[in-house]
Order: C-alpha cells, then sequence, then structure tokens
C-alpha cells in the first residue's frame, strides 16, 4: 500500500464500465470536497508512491493522499467519503498506518459500528 506519511491514502474503487478518465473525473471531484474540510493537503498519488501492485499512472487513477492534522479531522474525512460514496454508488476505500476501511453498500448501522472500530484503532496514533 501507498505511504502517504501523516495522513490517509484514498481510492475511489472503478465501477463496471469504468474507463481511467471516469476514474480521475470522480477522484478530482472528491479532491475538490474534502479540500473543503480541514485537511492539510490533498493531492494525488504519484508513481513513486505507487500501491502495491500498480503496474504506472493509469493504476493510480482513483488514488489520493490526504494529508490531517487530527483525529477529529480524520473523522470528518471519513464521514464525507462516507456520503459521497453513497451518493455516487461507489466503493472507496481508505487506509492509515496499513489499515484499510472499505466504505461501501452495506447498511449505515454496521458502516458506522465498521468506521467506530476503525477510528478507536487510529486515536491514539494521531
Amino acid at each position: 500500500m501507498a505511504d502517504a506519511g501523516d495522513g490517509l491514502v484514498v481510492q475511489v474503487r472503478p465501477v463496471d464500465g469504468d474507463e481511467d478518465g471516469d476514474l480521475l473525473d470522480q477522484a478530482a471531484l472528491l479532491r475538490r470536497e474534502l479540500l473543503d474540510l480541514d485537511v492539510e493537503d490533498v493531492r494525488t498519488l504519484t508513481p513513486g508512491e505507487s500501491p502495491v501492485g500498480a503496474k504506472g499512472v493509469v493504476d493510480l487513477a482513483g488514488w489520493l493522499a490526504v494529508q490531517v492534522g487530527s483525529v477529529e479531522t480524520v473523522r470528518a474525512v471519513i464521514e464525507l467519503l462516507r456520503g459521497w460514496a453513497g451518493r455516487r454508488s461507489r466503493d472507496v476505500e481508505v487506509t492509515m498506518g496499513g489499515d484499510t476501511l472499505k466504505l461501501n453498500g452495506i447498511t449505515a448501522a454496521e458502516q458506522e459500528h465498521i468506521i467506530d472500530a476503525w477510528l478507536a484503532r487510529h486515536a491514539t496514533s494521531s
């Protein structure tokens, strides 16, 4: 997995029929929304930060590095990603310190339980 330093690595997962440009467009839309939060930076991953298994720039379509300053900001980012994924019928994965959280089409109660457990694991590391 890519290393975003003291932040999160976000991947917008492709859906059937997506082309590379679709993922780039979706990631750009998501980036703009994330920048409205109290994050330090949001940028696309570079080839030098390629996730395990990526085979070049094309495989980086849909990947973002989000620099956060606090656990409260992490929670805000997760809530934004959850809503964004639901509105667009997309799966989004977010990784922090090698721990990946998958935000997808499960019930709101199940997703909340998973998010709370994931955030609790990282509460002391931020």
